[in-house]
């Protein structure tokens, strides 16, 4: 599972090398201009040698001394454009990944995760839901405070994300409940993962309070979807099967043996 915010892009920077370049094609066009000029207007030869050496004096120093300068002036604003406009790119890409994020646990909101689950719904739901939720959570909250319930929050979610795909959904839906999408995943593998989950879970070292350790552990329940599944119908039995779970201890992976039907 990938998180992040886009990385910026490289800006541009001023080129002294290009503003003598335009230096360089500017003489040329000087030097191209004065000569046509008497073409033009041709002049007394006796008088010629009088007007040509400070013609293309000029036309050698002038654009030294305008050329050069707004070519930088000119760069130096496209670098700011550039700056402002790198900016803003980044500035929209952190406000869509703030809105789509849950802050405390780096996994997608409930908004999102349903959002993405609809899109893929227009293809088929073809792979596995995953249901979890954190065993006697209330508990960590009474005994210890609601800080050390968003930091076993916080654990959680990061064993969820080391232990998913990068091509699965994974997001907080609701207080310590998280669901899972594993795209294209038979039941074989979906019982895999979400196993994988449970232990890197209850494998989590969790201190509430100093020298006070509690050991972290969730309940999964697995739901295979297909082409014809509605998402209310897959989310719907992945709920059944989480509180199968729990009804039958707590800390393990219940999946459904029907299917996505609950019959």
């Amino acid at each position: 599972m990938q998180t992040g915010l886009p990385l910026p892009t490289q800006t541009q920077r001023v080129s002294y090398w290009r503003a003598l370049l335009v230096v360089l094609v500017s003489i040329l066009g000087g030097y191209l201009f004065t000569a046509l000029s008497f073409v033009v207007s041709p002049i007394e030869p006796s008088r010629f040698a009088e007007f040509i050496g400070p013609a293309y004096v000029i036309a050698t120093i002038v654009p030294f001394l305008v050329a050069f300068p707004v070519s930088v002036i000119i760069q130096r604003q496209q670098v700011k454009l550039s700056e402002a406009l790198m900016e803003l790119e980044q500035a929209h890409a952190e406000l869509a990944f703030r809105s789509r994020t849950d802050g405390m646990t780096r996994t997608l909101n409930r908004d999102a995760f349903l959002e993405d689950l609809s899109d893929l719904q227009k293809t088929g739901l073809n792979g596995a839901m995953l249901m979890i939720d954190v065993d006697y959570f209330k508990s960590i909250n009474d005994d210890f405070g609601h800080q050390a319930g968003d930091e076993a929050l916080a654990l959680v979610a990061a064993a969820i994300r080391s232990s998913v795909r990068d091509q699965d959904l994974a997001g907080r839906i609701g207080g310590e409940e998280f669901s899972v999408f594993l795209k294209d995943a038979d039941l074989n593998l979906a019982m895999q993962i979400a196993e994988r989950i449970r232990v890197a879970i209850s494998e989590i070292r969790f201190s509430p309070r100093l020298g006070v350790k509690r050991q972290i552990t969730a309940s999964v329940g697995v739901a295979l979807g297909d082409s014809e599944v509605r998402l209310d119908d897959l989310l719907r039995v992945a709920d059944h099967c989480l509180y199968a779970s729990k009804e039958s201890g707590r800390n393990r992976v219940t999946a459904s043996e029907t299917g996505w039907r609950v019959v």
